[in-house]
């Protein structure tokens, strides 16, 4: 060894010590645990604050699927066709007439033939339903057969007044009547004698 190595101070050298690290690496994890449970604690608060974050009350609320207005117009006018191509409407023109008669609508329109008033009834059936016209021609029925029996002739037994009177009326009237039907007999055959003798005299001037 040179005198300069002698010379120079001598290096401290760190001591190694064995042994379990347990104990240390416990206290590590429990610092870490907490102080994370304490910025999960503040995060949550701030955004429950700042209004991100909605804890509710365990309810649950059902989710309609909400169809637009056109959608739901578009599938019922869908639906309405479909019932209009079931339904059976008559060939007779004048059956025709009578059903939409029946639902109070106009027999025909301006420029309207037989096969398009046939569509516009069977239009008409798949709105108001195709039982409508058989209602419809239920209640007519009805109302014709009420109107059947207010004409229907229907007797009574009169009080004895009435029958007086009738007898009344019978002797007044008989008697004169039986006069006007002899003076209307005289007067004929009297035409009858005058007419004849007319066409004598017409006879004799033309020979």
């Amino acid at each position: 060894m040179s005198d300069e190595e002698d010379m120079a101070p001598a290096m401290k050298k760190s001591r190694v010590f064995y042994g379990s690290l347990e104990e240390k690496e416990r206290e590590r994890l429990t610092l870490e645990a907490a102080s994370s449970a304490v910025t999960g604690n503040d995060a949550v608060k701030a955004g429950i604050k700042a209004g991100n974050i909605n804890i509710s009350s365990g309810e649950t609320m059902e989710m309609e699927e909400r169809v637009s207005e056109r959608q739901q117009e578009a599938l019922a006018e869908f639906e309405r066709r479909r019932r209009a191509r079931q339904i059976t409407v008559s060939t007779d023109d004048a059956e025709v007439k009578a059903g939409l008669r029946a639902l109070g609508e106009p027999i025909t329109l301006f420029g309207e033939g037989p096969a398009d008033r046939r569509e516009r009834l069977r239009s008409v059936l798949s709105v108001v339903g195709p039982d409508a016209l058989k209602k419809s021609r239920k209640d007519e029925d009805r109302a014709k057969r009420t109107h059947d029996e207010c004409q229907q002739t229907w007797y009574h037994e009169g009080p004895a007044s009435l029958k007086e009177a009738r007898l009344w009326l019978a002797r007044y009237s008989l008697p004169r009547a039986m006069r006007r039907l002899e003076a209307a007999r005289a007067q004929k055959e009297s035409l009858e004698a005058t007419k004849t003798i007319r066409q004598q005299e017409l006879h004799k001037s033309l020979r």
